[in-house]
C-alpha cells in the first residue's frame, strides 16, 4: 500500500487547519490569499484585456487552436490559454500584435509563470 505523507498546518499565521503536505493553504485562507491577489492586480480591462484583446484572442484562437508547445513534440492538445510572448507590463506596445501571441495548455503557461503568482 502506498504511504501518504502526513498533513501539516496552514501557512497562514495562527491557523491549525490540517491540510496535505502539498497545499500552502487551507480552504478558506486559500480564498482569502486570491481574493487579496485580485485586487492588487486589478480588472482584466485596467491590465489591458479589453474587447480589442478578446477579437484578437478569438482569432489567435482560430488560427492557432492547439498548444504550440505540446505541437512541436508531436502532442495534439486544445489551447486554454494565448500568450504573450513578451509581457504587456513590459511590452504594452505588443499587446495587439499578433506575432507576440502564443496558444498553450493551462500546463504549458503554468510552467511559464511557475512561482510568479504569489511573489
Amino acid at each position: 500500500m502506498p504511504v501518504s505523507k502526513p498533513k501539516k498546518p496552514c501557512n497562514h499565521p495562527g491557523c491549525l487547519i490540517l491540510i496535505p503536505s502539498g497545499e500552502r493553504f487551507c480552504e478558506r485562507h486559500a480564498e482569502l490569499k486570491e481574493k487579496a491577489y485580485d485586487k492588487r492586480r486589478g480588472s482584466s480591462t485596467s491590465r489591458g484585456y479589453d474587447g480589442k484583446w478578446r477579437k484578437l484572442r478569438a482569432l489567435k484562437a482560430r488560427i492557432d487552436p492547439l498548444c504550440e508547445v505540446c505541437l512541436k513534440r508531436g502532442v495534439t492538445v486544445p489551447l486554454d490559454v494565448v500568450h504573450h510572448v513578451r509581457p504587456i507590463d513590459t511590452h504594452p506596445e505588443l499587446r495587439l500584435s499578433l506575432d507576440n501571441l502564443e496558444s498553450l495548455c493551462k500546463a504549458h503557461h503554468d510552467k511559464i509563470h511557475e512561482g510568479e503568482r504569489w511573489k
